[in-house]
């Protein structure tokens, strides 16, 4: 029963450490996104282009890291029960 608790802390803290790291790469991301959208408003019509296309690029990997968050606070929650 010891291990048996042992491993499953092991298994949370590592979960948390994932969930931590995704929270952290998040953020970063979406800050980016901001950043870009700030940057569009004041640059020229050649450069909007690439700007536009670096905020979808963005918007797609907000997206992965949402659902990578998901997933991991799902398997937190199965170890809670």
């Amino acid at each position: 029963m010891v291990a048996l608790n042992f491993l499953t802390e092991k298994v949370r803290k590592y979960h948390e450490k994932k969930l931590n790291d995704a929270l952290q790469k998040l953020k970063s991301h979406q800050d980016r996104k901001k950043q870009l959208e700030t940057e569009l408003k004041t640059t020229d019509n050649e450069s909007k282009i690439n700007v536009e296309k670096e905020i979808i690029k963005q918007d797609q990997i907000i997206d992965i890291w949402k659902k990578n968050i998901a997933k991991i606070n799902e398997q937190l929650t199965k170890l809670e029960k």
